[in-house]
């Protein structure tokens, strides 16, 4: 496996993300100082390839931060709505700001853990790769869930009310079109995320196969932990 880039000046080769040549310390590629968001978020829906080389060549994965935290309220909310089906009786939503700092820790670890072992996956198959490269990949390939805390749930809220998490009645006992359709819409963003893990790892990994595993275990691994926190963490 091999995602390098030649030095037009000695012809040496180097690692993708490299600035500058190992061997004749001249520039491979201009400079980037800051991930620009908003031109990024354009990107990730336009043309992901070029939104994850900027990622990548960014020296500072500035707004990883914030997009956590927005990330994590949604995961917040499908973990609420995950509970409405792995309790049979109706769940109890209290201490949400405790839930929502034990989901937001344990995305961080997560995310972590999985940049650490590709790395050294990667390393394996000869591809040498940063973890903060990964960190970003999989951070910013999550965007799709700030559209759906945004958009999407501000559009279950107002069909839906404050039946929205119950199942007394259920969203799909009160309006049985709108919520198969909204169910539909959660499913598309969930597909959309795994796609821009696909493309970040593809941009990481110059390889197809090993890039769409990697984006299917990230994605499978995560909304396992989500199942297992929406049964642990509401009684």
């Amino acid at each position: 496996m091999k995602n390098s880039v030649s030095c037009k000046q000695c012809g040496s080769e180097n690692p993708f993300y490299k600035l500058t040549c190992d061997s004749c310390k001249t520039y491979l590629r201009e400079r980037v100082h800051n991930i620009d968001l908003w031109n990024i978020m354009g990107l990730l829906v336009e043309n992901p390839k070029e939104a994850f080389t900027k990622i990548i060549f960014s020296e500072h994965k500035n707004f990883i931060s914030f997009i956590i935290l927005l990330v994590t309220g949604k995961l917040l909310i499908d973990l609420m709505f995950l509970s409405l089906v792995t309790h049979k009786e109706e769940p109890s939503f209290g201490n949400l700001l405790y839930v929502y700092l034990i989901i937001i820790a344990s995305l961080i670890a997560f995310i972590i853990l999985f940049s650490v072992l590709l790395k050294i996956i990667n390393g394996i198959f000869g591809l040498k790769t940063r973890v903060k490269d990964e960190f970003a990949i999989l951070t910013y390939s999550m965007f799709p869930n700030i559209f759906g805390l945004i958009i999407l749930f501000t559009i279950e809220v107002t069909v839906f009310g404050g039946n929205i998490f119950s199942n007394n009645p259920s969203p799909f006992n009160l309006k049985e079109f709108f919520a198969y359709a909204l169910l539909a819409f959660e499913v598309l963003l969930i597909l959309w995320s795994l796609f821009l893990t696909g493309a970040g790892m593809l941009r990481q990994t110059n390889n197809l196969i090993y890039s769409v595993c990697l984006a299917l275990i990230f994605n499978l691994s995560l909304y396992y932990l989500l199942y297992i926190g929406s049964i642990v963490l509401f009684k």
